[in-house]
């Protein structure tokens, strides 16, 4: 019997997702999801981007069972250093009027650039992040190529998403309000 053959992609993980994924033990829901889905990009094969500022965010914001995830997947070979540029932040520094705005989206634009230096997935919880970079993506044409996915919203279908090799659908993609 042949086994299926998944797509592996490069995700980036925000550090949202580190901070609040739960131990085994835990009951809290969100916790539960975000360790299930840590636990199946690892069991997929599927790679993490790895810049420096990511580094830095989670170092600041990781839960004990994220730090042991990311250790796992370090000797497994699967964090994948990256190298950014900042065309993408000087863009959105063009075409964002609202400085509100623009504060909440280069806030999370480190997120933006590894996609963009990788395979344009990202998992994150911030939907007003992704509201924003949303909007912005009509007139940044590199932002449309990303795909966002929250694994706290079932609808989303995340852990499956992963099993299927995160594919680019065009429901996932930034394209404007």
């Amino acid at each position: 019997m042949s086994k299926k053959v998944i797509a592996h992609c490069c995700l980036v993980v925000d550090a949202s997702i580190a901070h609040v994924a739960g131990g085994y033990e835990s009951q809290y829901p969100t916790g539960i999801r975000y360790r299930d889905f840590l636990i199946a990009i690892r069991s997929i094969s599927h790679s993490i981007a790895w810049s420096e500022p990511i580094r830095l965010e989670w170092d600041r914001h990781s839960s004990a069972f994220a730090l042991q995830w990311r250790v796992s997947m370090l000797n497994l070979k699967k964090l994948r250093v990256v190298h950014t540029s900042s065309i993408i932040s000087e863009k959105i520094q063009v075409e964002c009027k609202d400085s509100d705005v623009l504060a909440i989206v280069l806030k999370d634009c480190h997120l933006l650039e590894a996609a963009l230096a990788t395979d344009s997935r990202i998992a994150s919880l911030d939907e007003k992040a992704r509201h924003h970079c949303a909007e912005l993506a009509v007139a940044i044409e590199e932002m449309r190529a990303i795909i966002w996915v929250n694994p706290d919203v079932p609808e989303e279908g995340a852990i499956e998403w992963l099993e299927q090799g995160a594919p680019a659908e065009k429901r996932r993609r930034l394209r404007g309000a």
